[in-house]
């Protein structure tokens, strides 16, 4: 089985450019297809080292916290998990913030839609048979295939802000429980 490489994609991107005649169907869909590919490469690499670093950084906290016995290692050692520990976190949380690992999904399932629309319209066969309608069904194909990503992106992005919101909202709570339990003491 292969695999999603860049490589890969490269063949296919190649393949269209001989295959498809039609010279406006052939940049729609290079251009479509170009962009799908190289968002889901961008969006994984990311996922990818965010995913690294959250596994990595951990097993550094718990080997500077073994060698702190060490004579004059406490301070340096203390400093050092202390901002290994900062930056898992923040790592963590960039993936978690940005979704990148859903994003490269989406992009992905998207690009294998147009790629599987693609040979079909090469091979013409399905709704690609019939000469007078196949590249106007091919290309309403692949704007239905980028509207519902767009759909499912713009699905996503509304859930981050509304994750954002809620936390916002939660330590606005917080500070005012807080601050209530001050006035209550200053009343004392």
């Amino acid at each position: 089985m292969r695999s999603f490489s860049y490589n890969n994609d490269m063949e296919f991107l190649d393949m269209v450019d001989e295959y498809v005649t039609d010279d406006y169907v052939r940049r729609c869909l290079l251009g479509s297809l170009e962009w799908y590919m190289v968002m889901y490469h961008k969006y994984k690499f990311r996922y990818h080292v965010i995913s690294l670093l959250g596994l990595i950084l951990p097993t550094f906290v718990i080997v500077f916290n073994d060698i702190q016995d060490f004579e004059g290692m406490h301070v340096f050692c203390k400093v050092t998990i202390s901002v290994i520990s900062a930056v898992a976190a923040i790592a963590n949380g960039l993936g978690s913030l940005y979704k990148w690992h859903e994003k490269s999904v989406g992009y992905r399932s998207c690009t294998e839609q147009i790629k599987c629309e693609a040979v079909y319209y090469m091979a013409e066969i399905g709704d690609y048979s019939d000469p007078e309608l196949r590249d106007s069904n091919f290309l309403e194909k692949i704007e239905d295939i980028a509207a519902k990503e767009n759909k499912s992106w713009s699905h996503l992005e509304m859930k981050k802000q509304e994750d954002e919101d809620s936390s916002i909202e939660d330590e606005q709570e917080e500070e005012k429980q807080k601050g209530g339990k001050i006035w209550e003491k200053e009343r004392r």
